[in-house]
């Protein structure tokens, strides 16, 4: 199976998915086959990097850490406006670049995992669909709705072991006793429901209890709702476990609709 990764990177990082492991990711569609492409999208501030050097130092060193990981870096350059109460605004969109790459590459390709939650990505998923390219969405927040309905698979990141690093937790405690995961709501009952999370081996998919108890106040769970939570032991069964401390990261809530915009996160 040849793949392909393409990372809106500026979408996925204003919507829940700032500081991403290459790495992770990488390893994680190696998995399914031979990762033959692996592009990202990003953005640089040209003007800042000829008089900002610390600005330049970190940018460039993060870009030669995402290059080690194997993956090809195309950059933006922001450009500045103002508008109309003089407020300075910064653009950079490599959205039809990294449409061009992605249909000029699909010839060589079985696979594109694609990276974003913007919805002008729509009909080049259509497009590509309609080449025979298997098309699977992974992002995080600020989802379209007409993506998601057009995509062959849509995966959360939040779900895939330390795509993005849990706090103050080693890599390889997840899902230990005692330690954070994350997972999704499968089934929803009286007073108590169910999650799957993915085990750290990036393939197998865990079940594990929970109580409403330990939901986030005033959250009503909804199916496939995403929780990062604590693992502890049950209790009431040996060698059973539950969800303790939960707290949502994704809800349906966060789903857009035709004409919403993302909002900027710091």
């Amino acid at each position: 199976m040849k793949i392909g990764v393409f990372i809106d990177a500026e979408n996925i990082r204003r919507s829940g998915g700032y500081g991403i492991r290459y790495d992770v990711l990488r390893d994680y569609v190696s998995q399914y086959g031979d990762p033959i492409r692996l592009n990202s999208y990003m953005s640089i501030d040209e003007a800042r990097m000829r008089t900002d050097y610390e600005y330049k130092d970190r940018t460039n060193g993060f870009l030669s850490i995402v290059r080690s990981y194997g993956f090809k870096i195309i950059t933006k350059a922001i450009k500045w406006f103002e508008d109309e109460d003089g407020q300075r605004i910064g653009k950079a969109n490599a959205d039809l670049d990294m449409a061009v790459d992605m249909l000029l590459q699909s010839q060589h390709l079985d696979v594109i995992y694609l990276l974003t939650g913007d919805g002008d990505f729509k009909r080049v998923v259509q497009a590509l669909q309609n080449m025979g390219i298997r098309v699977e969405i992974l992002a995080f927040r600020y989802i379209s709705r007409d993506l998601l309905h057009e995509a062959d698979q849509f995966l959360s990141g939040y779900l895939i072991p330390n795509l993005l690093p849990v706090i103050e937790q080693r890599a390889e405690d997840w899902g230990a006793i005692g330690c954070r995961a994350r997972g999704y709501c499968y089934s929803v009952q009286d007073g108590y429901g169910f999650m799957k999370y993915l085990d750290i081996d990036l393939r197998t998919w865990r079940d594990i209890f929970f109580h409403f108890s330990q939901l986030p106040e005033r959250h009503y769970v909804n199916l496939d709702d995403v929780f990062e939570f604590v693992i502890d032991e049950s209790p009431r069964s040996e060698g059973g476990i539950l969800a303790t401390k939960m707290q949502l990261l994704h809800t349906r809530h966060y789903i857009q609709d035709k004409g919403e915009k993302t909002p900027v996160v710091p």
